[in-house]
């Protein structure tokens, strides 16, 4: 029994630190953010999120336990629409909760973009009123809001403030109100996001205590598309009630990501009056050279016709890179290994890395640069397929017969579907994906390999359409040579 229990902790454990990170979630009100508070972020364009939540009140009189869903829609990098309906329990306990409106709304990014840590939007929404007293179903309030986000690598913060002109039932006056509503998120974890919350506005009846409530709970993102959300609020007034527990799950999908046939790269064959007899081919493995003085080699301008499709021509002398030692490759064990789908040379010993090349940054030129397309990687995947095989070497090939002095560093990007911090850690994955292939299955000294993930922040297409994200999802391989004094 020990065993069984150790087991399942064991589990739970690497479950919960494995470095997944969330895409943007819905609140139980619809519009992307924490549990019940906005942020500046906006849902993707294409993606669509489906949310339900149990929301359990306590107040002064009675209890009210009701059942809000929510859809929100990604219609651009910057704009989402989101709907909610309050209670799918029918038990009409709408108004005790303080939750009686269906939303349906809008929020538009206005500042920033998708990799700013500082972003602004504008929300508005109309509020239709359900409840069984016909003087007050139907009523629609309108809601507008700014809102502000500050995201660190961790930690978030978020503040907003708005106005609602609400609508009057019979023989009523209502005051418009005044609201304000801050968060504080904190991710101890790549797959937990811990939540601190406030909601404050204005009565609508003049006189009466305004609505002040704080909120605490968690988001555990059990994949890149499927959250688990808890929390418990605390009133501050009468007019909240005493305390609250909300529970939900949420769920997002983009619409149209569907797996393409990988297409095989096939070498042109020689024509026929050319063909050589094939002798048994003996592969000549070239040992890169470090970037530190060497005799001086015969001169050759740093511009190379491109030679395949997977090359990109660049311009001599113009692209720098500064290389640093945390980015040279580190070498994965067996098993990952496996996992990236990459295998050593026959007969051949496994890569061991010599001393460190550098030891402080280094400025370099881009000599060549080669681009491995999305279909080197699986969607949302880092191993290499049998397409990403092939290409990387046609790549290898070609740079064992350049004489040149370089070393290699294998960048690696993506689209902007998914957060940033899960972008980046993806992209990063590919470029140490590929890098390996280099080195293990092509057999480049691993000393000479540098790798760097950028994410989604230098996009070469739009990723307002699936051919741009296409395009964006790649890996650049940068043949580099030691900048001229």
């Amino acid at each position: 029994m020990k065993k069984v229990l150790s087991a399942i902790f064991s589990s739970v454990f690497l479950l919960l630190i494995s470095a997944q990170v969330s895409v943007a979630v819905p609140t139980q009100y619809g519009d992307t953010g924490l549990l019940s508070q906005p942020t500046a972020e906006t849902l993707n364009a294409g993606n669509i999120c489906l949310g339900v939540w149990n929301n359990y009140s306590s107040g002064k009189t009675e209890d009210a336990d009701i059942m809000p869903v929510s859809i929100t829609l990604g219609l651009g990098s910057f704009l989402e629409m989101y709907g909610t309906y309050p209670n799918l329990l029918f038990n009409n306990d709408e108004t005790v909760s303080g939750r009686g409106t269906a939303n349906l709304g809008a929020k538009i990014r206005f500042l920033g973009k998708r990799s700013s840590r500082f972003k602004m939007a504008f929300e508005g929404e109309g509020r239709r009123s359900i409840s069984d007293d016909p003087n007050f179903d139907g009523l629609t309030d309108y809601a507008t809001r700014v809102i502000a986000s500050l995201k660190l690598d961790r930690v978030g913060f978020h503040v907003n403030g708005g106005y609602i002109f609400t609508d009057d039932p019979v023989n009523v006056t209502y005051d418009n109100q005044t609201t304000a509503g801050a968060g504080i998120e904190f991710y101890p974890v790549g797959r937990l996001r811990m939540i601190a919350e406030g909601d404050w506005r204005t009565n609508k009846i003049i006189g009466r205590d305004d609505y002040a409530e704080v909120s605490v709970g968690f988001q555990y993102f059990i994949s890149p598309h499927f959250t688990l959300n808890l929390g418990a609020s605390v009133g501050l007034t009468d007019a909240a009630p005493d305390w609250r527990l909300l529970a939900g799950f949420s769920g997002c999908q983009g619409i149209g990501t569907y797996q393409r046939p990988i297409p095989k790269l096939v070498e042109p064959a020689l024509p026929e009056e050319k063909k050589p007899e094939k002798p048994k081919k003996v592969v000549k493995i070239k040992t890169l050279t470090p970037l530190v003085p060497v005799a001086a080699p015969v001169v050759k301008p740093l511009a190379v016709t491109p030679v395949s499709k997977l090359e990109v021509a660049v311009p001599p002398k113009k692209e720098v890179v500064v290389l640093e030692p945390s980015e040279q490759l580190v070498i994965p064990d067996t098993e990952e290994l496996q996992a990236l789908n990459v295998s050593p040379v026959a007969g051949a010993a496994p890569p061991i890395p010599s001393k460190p090349m550098i030891t402080k940054p280094v400025e370099t030129l881009v000599y060549r640069k080669f681009q491995m397309d999305e279909f080197t990687f699986d969607f949302d995947q880092f191993s290499l397929t049998e397409s990403g095989r092939k290409a990387l070497a046609v790549i290898a090939d070609e740079l064992r017969h350049d004489d040149k002095w370089f070393v290699i560093r294998f960048d690696g990007y993506t689209d902007s579907i998914g957060s940033e911090r899960y972008n980046e850690k993806l992209s990063l994955k590919r470029a140490v994906s590929t890098a390996t292939g280099m080195v293990v299955n092509n057999g480049f000294d691993p000393s000479r390999i540098f790798v760097k993930g950028f994410g989604e922040s230098k996009p070469i297409a739009s990723n307002d359409t699936p051919e741009g994200r296409g395009k964006n999802r790649r890996v650049e391989i940068l043949v580099l040579v030691k900048k001229a004094e």
